[in-house]
């Protein structure tokens, strides 16, 4: 089995594409300005596409909400995780905790930080490497905030 985390930043298209519909018209909202200083990384299994993410330096305008917690970790250095997707058919296979390892692995001097919407993806994320920090409490619901373990 060949393993392959893939920059596909030049052509974001690829992993766009495979995300559910109400994602890209976030992703478009977020516009191309705020997009073009992200990562776009793809795991590839044998050549297949099996997850992927992005990972973003700076604040978004759909973190508003957030806006001074995320320009703390911002400030800190750390860099936000944002998009992850396994596609449908490839989901209870272990892809999206070998993306991330593979993404920790890249560079181990960098630190992240993420959010979820989804409460039962934390075990997946502490499983991954990543702590609990705190709840957001936000106007449309709460989110759960998480940073790589070295933070």
């Amino acid at each position: 089995m060949r393993i392959l985390l893939e920059d596909i930043s030049k052509n974001p298209s690829v992993f766009i594409s495979l995300l559910p519909s109400d994602w890209e018209e976030s992703l478009a909202l977020i516009g191309k300005e705020q997009t073009a200083n992200s990562k776009f990384y793809i795991l590839k299994i044998d050549d297949e596409i099996c997850a992927g993410g992005i990972i973003f330096s700076e604040t978004l305008t759909e973190m508003g909400a957030y806006k001074n917690e995320a320009n703390y970790w911002f400030s800190k250095g750390y860099l936000y995780i944002g998009y992850v997707w396994v596609p449908l058919e490839k989901r209870n296979k272990n892809y999206g905790s070998i993306w991330l390892s593979e993404l920790l692995a890249l560079d181990t001097t960098k630190s992240y930080w993420l959010t979820i919407e989804d409460h039962s993806l934390r075990y997946f994320y502490e499983k991954s490497g990543f702590v609990y920090k705190k709840s957001l409490l936000l106007p449309n619901g709460e989110e759960q905030l998480f940073v790589s373990k070295k933070g």
